[in-house]
């Protein structure tokens, strides 16, 4: 999800961002459970999200259990009894990582070229694994790339042509194994999740992309940013393009009911995903935040 979901930690509370993080060490855990040590490596707090929504939406409750860390044994941890959700998504980790390496070997940058022939060979073995635990997501995320990289060719694709097989992935992610009752709404919040992390890293790349001559949906209508007003009406398109996603995203979590973890959720999805989309779109507004540890008390 490529590190734009992440908690507005100011505005979360203390409680909550306890269990925020041991989520995110329960699933550290799954994939050192399931895979092995340099699977931890995989993991960011974008995956934390779909961990904490599988959690949020069973019927089991979920009891922590405070233990010494395999990485850092001075260091206790909180780990979640249940593990059916965290393997799940240790899973989608590992294939998702398997997709993105296969991506960026075709890469015309030398650096991620380079990262990506090193990491394949142990993450495509882990990846065997974890296509025979889940084939279904495996499937999932090999029709996403085939359908992105069809979209891709088209110089002129539109920004939904383009960021539609990443949501919809993201959307059928979210929906696996639920109820047909929540499973739309699931789907729906996946999909709009998915669109905005696409046109947030649409708008973030968007000069390299111009500069590498890789493909991105903005540049038929922007082309070289070489003015401040080129600069400016690219930052109100990518805004108005986030603003109207965020909508879509917040009406369709006003129909859910998350049976826990409903105030983490709502933080990073609404104030996590609005901090990393000011800090893009003030790239081109001379407004970004250079200080991401300041915040306002009002």
């Amino acid at each position: 999800m490529l590190g734009y979901v992440k908690a507005d930690k100011p505005n979360l509370k203390m409680g909550d961002y306890e269990v925020y993080r041991a989520v995110y060490c329960s699933l550290c855990n799954a994939l050192g459970r399931n895979y092995s040590v340099f699977a931890r490596l995989l993991l960011s707090y974008d995956f934390a999200l779909a961990a904490v929504l599988k959690l949020a939406i069973g019927d089991e409750s979920c009891v922590f259990d405070r233990r010494r860390c395999p990485l850092n044994p001075m260091r206790k941890c909180a780990f979640c009894r249940r593990t059916g959700e965290l393997d799940f998504c240790a899973h989608c980790v590992v294939i998702i990582a398997y997709y993105k390496l296969k991506d960026n070997l075709k890469d015309r940058g030398v650096f991620k070229k380079i990262l990506a022939l090193i990491a394949f060979p142990a993450v495509s073995l882990m990846h065997k694994k974890a296509k025979r635990f889940a084939p279904e997501i495996d499937e999932i995320i090999s029709e996403s790339m085939n359908s992105q990289a069809k979209a891709e060719e088209n110089a002129r694709c539109s920004v939904d042509e383009a960021a539609h097989p990443s949501a919809h992935a993201l959307g059928r992610i979210f929906a696996y194994g639920s109820s047909a009752e929540e499973g739309d709404d699931l789907y729906k919040l996946g999909y709009f999740t998915g669109r905005y992390i696409y046109i947030l890293d649409a708008a973030d790349d968007y000069e390299d992309d111009i500069k590498k001559g890789n493909f991105n949906p903005l540049e038929s209508e922007f082309g070289f940013l070489d003015t401040k007003e080129k600069k400016a009406l690219f930052a109100d398109r990518a805004e108005k393009l986030l603003n109207q996603t965020e909508a879509q995203l917040l009406e369709v979590k006003d129909q859910l009911k998350f049976r826990r973890f409903g105030a983490i959720l709502e933080n990073v999805l609404f104030g996590g995903l609005d901090k990393s989309a000011r800090s893009v779109i003030g790239k081109y507004t001379d407004k970004e935040n250079k200080n991401e540890k300041s915040f306002t008390v009002k």
